[in-house]
């Protein structure tokens, strides 16, 4: 995976210089995904893990994990929503760049490693628009990935084949690369493993999948999908008293509002706390 290192003004300013822009478009484009090192801050990320952390074992005791990779969700209310992961400036430049007028967010959620999970079915989180083609279109739908602790093989570092958005055998809703079709994609695969603070978007047609997490602490990974605002991907729900963070000039996000408290936790959709 390509790492896009930002100089100090560049991080200062929260803005990209014209060449590291068009070197993190050039590896998104090139593998289907790129990390933008040490672009959170930390503390935010460590109080997000905090929050998840404790969710998770909450979750754990009433109701059971499993590990389906989806995992307990992250709050969706203050004080845990931060501007330098929702609305991150250099995520917004590059799927602005991709996207132009109108990029839309429409999740805000988690795939979580937990410990001792299994390898998961190598899939795509979305396919070809259209079948028979010559060549992939452009992209349309990314996520941005956002490791709340230091990610590497031990801990389930996603594993992903560079390049395969290219790949044009996967349309029609069919999500899921044959195990040939896998072990015989000329650039092999890799896992995708990051710090804390660093950031990485993925287009949703790379093949990719799940990986055990052999440690005793859960992995929580956010995921925050950005695409065309042509491509209907659904909406997203917050806690109500978040409407005027949620207003963004780069980035509409297709929320609903649902009273406080709610029951985030809850698979699928919030639903009002029934506790």
């Amino acid at each position: 995976m390509q790492h896009i290192e930002l100089s100090a003004s560049e991080r200062r300013n929260n803005t990209f210089s014209e060449q590291t822009l068009a070197a993190a478009l050039k590896a998104f484009e090139e593998d289907g995904y790129v990390c933008l090192p040490s672009v959170i801050s930390t503390d935010h990320i460590d109080a997000l893990n905090e929050k998840m952390q404790a969710d998770i074992l909450l979750v754990e005791k009433e109701r059971g994990i499993d590990d389906n990779y989806q995992g307990v969700r992250p709050p969706p209310f203050h004080p845990y929503l931060y501007e330098d992961i929702l609305f991150n400036p250099f995520a917004l430049a590059l799927s602005s760049q991709l996207f132009g007028d109108g990029n839309t967010l429409t999740t805000y959620g988690a795939n979580t490693a937990f410990a001792g999970s299994k390898p998961q079915r190598v899939h795509t989180d979305a396919t070809q628009l259209w079948g028979d083609l010559d060549q992939a279109p452009p992209c349309h739908a990314l996520v941005v990935n956002v490791s709340l602790v230091d990610v590497d093989e031990k801990n389930g570092a996603t594993i992903a084949w560079p390049g395969t958005h290219f790949d044009t055998r996967l349309h029609a809703g069919n999500r899921f690369p044959s195990d040939e079709m896998c072990t015989t994609w000329p650039r092999g695969s890799e896992r995708v493993c990051t710090r804390r603070g660093d950031l990485v978007l993925r287009d949703l047609r790379v093949w990719h999948g799940g990986m055990p997490n052999t440690t005793t602490t859960h992995r929580p990974m956010l995921a925050m999908v950005h695409h065309a605002r042509w491509w209907n991907g659904g909406a997203v729900e917050f806690e109500k008293g978040s409407e005027e963070f949620l207003q963004h000039s780069q980035l509409k996000v297709e929320a609903v509002f649902v009273e406080s408290p709610i029951d985030y936790l809850f698979q699928g959709h919030s639903r009002p706390d029934k506790k």
